[in-house]
């Protein structure tokens, strides 16, 4: 009965995980990697705006893969190193949208 039950709350804890939108799991990578809340949620909204639900989880994933750097520059740099070029573009996009205009 314990194992059942043990197996039970593993099972449900993955499925939760399961459920986090491309956009959320951006965020909170950006945020992991060092950028700020504001500007990992700018970033996260604009990229949410400019790709379909694949890429963004192209991007959700890509950042879990991304190394913390030194600096905001940095980030970005890796950031475009993405192997898909409409995210990439779209993350360049993002930057400066996020850096100049909010």
């Amino acid at each position: 009965m314990l194992k059942k039950s043990i197996l039970l709350i593993a099972a449900l804890s993955l499925g939760a995980c399961a459920t986090i939108s491309p956009r959320a799991r951006i965020e909170n990578r950006l945020v992991e990697i060092g950028l700020s809340e504001r500007k990992a949620e700018c970033m996260a909204g604009e990229l949410d705006n400019r790709l379909d639900r694949s890429d963004l989880n192209d991007v959700a994933d890509f950042l879990g893969d991304v190394n913390e750097a030194s600096s905001d520059g940095e980030n970005y740099d890796a950031l475009l190193n993405i192997d898909n070029a409409r995210a990439a573009a779209a993350i360049a996009a993002a930057g400066l949208s996020c850096a100049f205009g909010r």
